[in-house]
């Protein structure tokens, strides 16, 4: 469970900040008597709207996700991360398009908005539990060696 929390926190930091580069406008691209959101205040907001969604959603979806692939699949390494790339995409599709959906604005291309942000912070906490749970694995055999 270490783990997740883990992946969880620096996915919403990853996240956030390439969401705040990707939408952040300059100065020197900005009507006169507009109000833009700047940097530091997106990458707050996103923290602060994907931790709650990731904590409530992510990680039970992703304990389901794991679950599933274990009972499911007793394949190749490699079957398994596709199936759990897909299952990680779908998960992070319904959650972006629910978040939406309790906004009261349910419309197709809302929806689609959302959800390929969803699809992205999903596959972004995927592959950095990988990675964690990939470098854990190496250090618990190096801290067996030792003892």
């Amino acid at each position: 469970m270490k783990k997740r929390f883990i992946a969880m926190i620096l996915a919403v930091v990853l996240f956030a900040l390439g969401f705040s580069c990707f939408f952040y406008t300059p100065s020197s691209q900005r009507a006169p008597n507009v109000y833009y959101f700047g940097f530091f205040e997106t990458f707050i907001c996103v923290i602060a709207y994907a931790g709650f969604l990731y904590l409530i959603a992510g990680i039970p979806f992703s304990i389901l996700i794991d679950w599933l692939i274990r009972k499911l699949n007793r394949g190749s390494k490699w079957r398994k991360y596709f199936w759990g790339l897909g299952m990680y995409s779908l998960a992070g599709a319904i959650v972006g398009a629910l978040f939406i959906i309790i906004g009261g604005n349910i419309y197709w291309k809302g929806m689609l908005l959302f959800a390929l942000p969803g699809v992205i912070a999903s596959n972004l906490y995927f592959h950095l539990l990988l990675l964690i749970s990939w470098k854990y694995k190496g250090l618990s055999k190096v801290g067996s060696k030792a003892s």
